[in-house]
């Protein structure tokens, strides 16, 4: 397959890179040029992030291709984007033939005080050796190429003109902008490393004067050493990528100054204050990229130059004017063809036929009528072998772990095969639901101790990513246990992801160290997260998704087929009892005292059996029970649920709406049932009853049965926001199997025995 142009780049990337990304990508979709990407993670801090929110969405929705390095594919021009990422050799081959090579040079190769930020030379041999190509190098503005410059005949070979980054018009409105008048708002978004920011309170304060006449605000992140020297009259708000329009036109001017330590490559954050039509106040040193776009000074003139502005309303609307039309002439989207053009051009290649026939499309987006809608849209399309990934659960209590795993095994995407590896028992439940299983017996069951299990474990574990051939594994459990730790450590060459849940204990035994064989943690979303203090709630690098589920809310049988699968008339009032598996905790009477006291009042009730409990004695009790699974798929045929607060059965009850009871299981080594618990009965979403109040049953029973609390409950369910976060870590997941790993010198990636 042969493509025009393949953009190399780092998805991970937050900020410029990412934008300029985007709209190459956008670009490229526009005018017809066949696109493929190339995901190549380059050395980031251990563990692996997610790539770009808005960078995703751009190539699920483009007709983008996905390359994954396996197939074969040539392209006339490679863009490898941001030098840092390509410092290292990826473990395996790319087998993609570029014409060209060019390195995009979005960061500079040194810092405000020279210390060199990434190995030019290393970055040559990697891009020439890996792709067997010709490389040169693209700065994306005057900054950069002048260092470039500045190495003489050590320098890289440079291409005759810059490779800007570029700007959708589209996506910032344009502004009837006026002069204030009272109050100026001055403002930026930006985010909050320090290097983007003044040295100094006196720098700080002159750029953004402590005036009553001067209202501050700033989008994103203001880092702690600036936070101390800001005035009164600023407002701080978190960076959200879909606030900038909105907060950029509420500003009157645009204030860009950082660090005398930093070099802006580009400034895609001025361009966009530009596009926004913003008059724009920047350090003199922006003046060879954004020319009469900006207003310059020294910092400590900043106030003056503002007062001459409000103090002249038709030149600040001259400004204004000239501020878009920079960015339009110089940066906008539509100058893609002709920039493309020149690219070919200074790389001696024969232009492209869509390049040569743009001028249609190219009057028609200059008026920015075309919109994101109307681009060309197709099924996102991901060349290269499947991979297969092994899901590996934990035995647990419960059913929890490989439900979780379960959840977000069917939500992949048919281009990955799922294997499950487990010791849980219910490794039938996965089969019944049409998994492939290779189950594992856990060490209790075995009679074998501890030690000869784990060896024996990691032999096994060893044997099935042999024989499977995966490409990665995904562990649920409350910790790694030493079989899959050893195997992990040996297999550097696979990704190896933790789905871990949070909510434990305070002084819960938790080492943080544990994370450190993994390349990815997942955490799945709590409902009492906010109350959550446990070891786990600062622990760096985990990816935080929506709570995990296996099914949606709303999506389970309807009522009448629920009532026959259990059994009951659903005309009737029901009331459904699931305690879970029971084994490593007595409730201590309280099952008893439930059931007699629904008997007394005549309500309908079925008992749950969950598949791990143990059998149930003979006794003459009344109450049906049945043994299903899952038990959210027949919530339609239940009116009340008395249940554990385990993560699975809680989370499913309070975003399915359902009135419960929750019992929480107080066993040391499970997480905090109790704090779910209290925390559903003060949102006014369930009641909580622990084990050892027996005296409470009558009252709780009464305040469930009641009219009132199940419409209340209902009532506040129906306000809940609920997004199945099984699909994002399905998602994530997939984004780091298919992705280029060159995150770790070669010599720890590859696998040892």
């Amino acid at each position: 397959m042969h493509f025009d142009v393949v953009h190399a780049a780092d998805p991970r990337f937050q900020g410029g890179t990412s934008s300029a990304l985007r709209a190459e990508l956008k670009a490229a979709s526009l005018w017809g040029l066949s696109c493929g990407f190339l995901p190549f993670l380059g050395h980031q801090q251990s563990p692996v992030g997610v790539f770009d929110s808005r960078l995703a969405a751009a190539i699920e929705q483009s007709n983008i291709v996905w390359l994954t390095g396996s197939e074969e594919a040539t392209c006339d021009i490679l863009l490898a984007h941001h030098p840092a990422v390509f410092e290292r050799m990826p473990l395996s081959p790319v087998r993609l033939r570029p014409r060209r090579v060019v390195c995009v040079v979005h960061h500079p190769l040194f810092d405000g005080r020279r210390v060199q930020q990434y190995d030019l030379a290393v970055v040559e041999r990697v891009l020439d050796r890996l792709f067997g190509a010709p490389v040169a190098f693209a700065p994306v503005g005057p900054k950069v190429r002048s260092q470039l410059e500045g190495l003489g005949r050590q320098g890289p070979t440079l291409l005759r003109r810059d490779l800007w980054n570029m700007v959708d018009l589209t996506e910032w409105p344009k502004h009837q902008r006026k002069a204030p008048k009272d109050c100026a708002s001055l403002g930026r978004h930006t985010r909050g490393d320090p290097m983007k920011w003044p040295d100094c309170v006196d720098d700080l304060r002159a750029a953004y004067p402590d005036r009553a006449d001067f209202s501050i605000r700033v989008l994103g992140g203001v880092p702690d050493t600036v936070q101390q020297w800001i005035g009164s009259n600023w407002e701080i708000r978190d960076f959200t990528e879909t606030d900038v329009p909105d907060f950029l036109g509420r500003l009157d001017f645009y204030v860009y100054f950082h660090s005398k330590n930093w070099v802006e490559a580009f400034g895609i954050c001025v361009a966009e204050a530009m596009a926004s039509g913003l008059v724009t106040v920047l350090d003199p040193s922006f003046k060879d990229l954004f020319e009469d776009g900006a207003a310059y000074c020294d910092i400590a003139e900043t106030g003056n130059v503002i007062e001459r502005f409000i103090t002249s309303p038709q030149a600040y609307v001259q400004q204004s004017n000239a501020a878009r039309e920079l960015v339009r002439r110089k940066f906008a989207i539509d100058r893609y063809p002709e920039r493309m053009a020149r690219l070919y051009d200074d790389l001696e290649l024969p232009t492209v036929a869509v390049l040569k026939n743009s001028r249609t499309i190219i009057n028609s987006y200059a008026n920015e009528s075309i919109a994101e809608d109307n681009l060309v849209r197709s099924p996102p399309r991901r060349m290269g072998t499947r991979r297969r990934i092994l899901f590996v659960a934990t035995n647990g209590i419960g059913l929890g772990h490989i439900t979780r795993l379960m959840a977000v095994a069917e939500r992949m995407s048919d281009d990955v095969d799922t294997i499950f590896f487990t010791r849980s028992g219910g490794a039938a439940l996965a089969h019944g639901r049409g998994h492939a299983v290779d189950y594992i017996p856990c060490g209790l069951a075995m009679g074998v101790t501890d030690a000869s299990w784990n060896r024996a474990y990691a032999q096994e574990l060893l044997s099935a990513v042999e024989a499977f051939d995966v490409s990665a594994v995904v562990f649920d459990g409350n910790r790694p246990f030493p079989g899959l730790i050893a195997v992990a450590e040996s297999r550097r060459d696979l990704a190896w992801i933790w789905i871990r849940r949070a909510l434990w204990r305070v002084g819960h035994e938790f080492s943080a160290d544990a994370q450190d064989v993994f390349d990815m943690v997942i955490e799945p979303g709590e409902f009492a997260h906010d109350e959550d203090h446990g070891p786990t709630r600062n622990l760096p690098g985990a990816v935080a998704v929506p709570p995990l589920l296996l099914l949606d809310p709303g999506t389970g049988l309807p009522r009448s087929e629920a009532a026959a699968k259990l059994g009951i008339n659903p005309d009737h009032f029901t009331v459904a009892v699931q305690l879970g598996s029971q084994r490593n905790f007595d409730f201590a009477g309280m099952p008893e005292l439930i059931f007699a006291g629904l008997a007394r009042r005549h309500v309908q009730t079925v008992q749950i059996l969950n598949p791990l409990a143990k059998p149930c004695k003979e006794d003459a009790s009344t109450v049906p029970r049945r043994s299903l699974y899952p038990l959210a798929e027949y919530f339609s045929a239940v009116d009340l649920l008395v249940t554990n607060a385990g993560y699975n059965s809680f989370h499913e009850s309070i975003f399915g709406g359902i009135p419960s009871i929750f019992l929480p299981n107080e066993a040391p080594e499970m997480d905090d049932q109790h704090l779910r618990a209290a925390y559903a009965q003060s949102a006014g979403l369930g009641l909580c009853l622990r084990y050892s109040e027996l005296n409470r049953v009558n009252e709780t029973l009464n305040l469930a049965l009641s009219d009132d609390f199940r419409a209340e409950v209902r009532r506040r369910s129906a306000r809940l926001d609920f997004v199945n976060g099984s699909a994002i870590a399905a998602r994530v997941i997939e984004q780091l199997v298919f992705s280029i790993r060159a995150d770790r010198p070669l010599h720890a990636s590859i696998a040892r025995t």
